[in-house]
């Protein structure tokens, strides 16, 4: 998917994100952290061993939120 030149804009700024990942039993777990584009991708700052890594590794699906400092409503 070719990210819209919008979204490409907001990822290169200071914007906060929202990282939504599934636990093992399906629960939800969100997390606030970095986001960045390299102009194809969304690019998500994380650390080996966090959970949000975890529950990457065991189930891909994501929701990921990113507000724009601009406009936070």
């Amino acid at each position: 998917m070719n990210l819209p030149e919008g979204l490409v804009s907001l990822l290169h700024q200071p914007s906060l994100c929202f990282l939504t990942t599934l636990m093992p039993d399906g629960a939800p777990q969100m997390t606030q952290t970095w986001v960045d584009t390299d102009g194809e991708r969304v690019v998500i700052n994380t650390v080996q061993g966090f959970q949000k890594v975890k529950n990457v590794e065991r189930d891909p699906r994501v929701t990921v939120c990113v507000t724009d400092p601009s406009r936070p409503q």
